[in-house]
């Protein structure tokens, strides 16, 4: 079954949900006749995976070369975005590839919107960390920040300037260097993915300086940095699980939100929002990880198959994450679902000078809170910029 990626995004526009979409059962009924077709080709049930002209499980799944069986094994995938998200869909993909690779003996159940932890993220990377329910996920690094501070150096805000020093960045030293912070929580960071630039939505107007976040109560995620970067604009932010936003936002609870543009429209955010803000205030990426203990169950030919396929699951998931940032902007754009308001539209210097003192706010909680001098502190935050 081979498809564009483009008509891959205009399903995932159209299967938009909110945060805490349906069930794997609700999944296999939505999608019965993709899996029965993906079974009656390769015998193996992929979920809702869907073949591209790039990313065909079939051919691109790692070959083992190794001679000791594979465990039959089920491992549960979790993520905090819908069925519809782009992090959902890396896992399927993972699925798909590792079925091929192990000849159906391995699997990954993906339960999206943390269905495991009732909406709650922060308990999605501890049950992640005990290897119980959760034993693969895909998380923020804001997320990760609950457990240790070094994760917000990420989203310092305006510290990248594109998806090219992104890449750059985080493809290098400094990469590197979280992977290691995650290894000492006992997890496997197999690759960093992608969350987005954050970008801002709102009920009541458009959001083009700083002095326009005064007058609204926003919905930011469970975060110390966030929490002080609102703090420096003057907003009146406060924290609420991503399971619980479309209903505050729908009821008016709070007027507004901030995330990528693909979580929003995944969670159907524009559905009780009329207004988005480009601003690319600050960076959002996303950690592949499995439990150490659950690694370390396969053989070693074995992993490296895992590490393969978890690698081709992370550079898919961002091809199709920043295609479909493109195209849900346009398709807001062309319905008016959301009045969009571009980068060069919006007083960007206003909110930098605001927000000029958080990076020595952080370089402070790293001092404080892990016990790094501050020399270490600064040249630790200095491998990202």
């Amino acid at each position: 079954m081979k498809k564009r990626i483009a008509l891959f995004l205009c399903a995932v526009m159209v299967l938009g949900t909110t945060a805490c979409a349906g069930s794997n059962a609700q999944t296999a009924d939505a999608n019965s006749a993709d899996t029965e077709q993906n079974v009656s080709e390769s015998g193996l049930s992929y979920a809702d995976y869907e073949d591209s002209d790039i990313y065909v499980a079939s051919t691109e799944a790692a070959t083992y070369e190794g001679t000791d069986e594979w465990p039959e094994v089920v491992l549960n995938f979790d993520c905090s975005t819908g069925d519809a998200s782009t992090w959902a869909q890396a896992g399927y993909y993972f699925n798909a590839l590792m079925q091929e690779s192990s000849g159906g003996k391995v699997s990954i159940a993906v339960y999206a919107g943390e269905q495991l932890t009732n909406g709650d993220q922060v308990a999605g990377i501890q049950a992640l960390i005990d290897g119980n329910p959760i034993q693969v996920s895909l998380h923020s690094n804001l997320i990760y920040a609950n457990f240790d501070p070094r994760f917000n150096v990420v989203s310092l805000p305006f510290a990248f300037e594109d998806y090219d020093e992104v890449d750059k960045v985080l493809g290098g030293e400094a990469g590197e260097a979280l992977k290691d912070v995650l290894a000492e929580y006992g997890l496997v960071c197999e690759g960093i993915a992608e969350n987005g630039f954050r970008q801002i939505t709102n009920s009541k107007q458009p959001i083009t300086s700083l002095e326009d976040l005064s007058s609204l109560k926003l919905r930011i995620c469970s975060n110390d940095l966030c929490a002080e970067i609102y703090k420096e604009w003057g907003c009146d932010a406060s924290v609420m699980n991503w399971s619980e936003t479309y209903t505050a936002l729908q009821q008016g609870t709070v007027d507004g939100q901030e995330n990528p543009v693909t979580a929003i429209d995944s969670a159907s955010v524009q559905d009780v929002q009329d207004y988005i803000s480009l601003w690319n205030a600050y960076y959002d990426c996303l950690f592949f990880c499995i439990n150490q203990t659950a690694y370390d169950q396969f053989t070693d030919e074995q992993k490296a198959v895992i590490d393969a396929n978890a690698a081709k699951a992370v550079e898919y998931q961002k091809a199709i994450n920043r295609k479909n940032v493109d195209a849900v902007v346009e398709k807001y754009k062309t319905s008016g679902e959301m009045a969009v308001t571009d980068y060069e539209d919006i007083d960007i210097d206003s909110f930098k000078q605001a927000s000029a003192g958080v990076e020595d706010w952080f370089i402070q909680q790293l001092v404080s809170s892990k016990g790094m001098s501050e020399e270490d502190a600064k040249a630790f935050v200095a491998l990202f910029e």
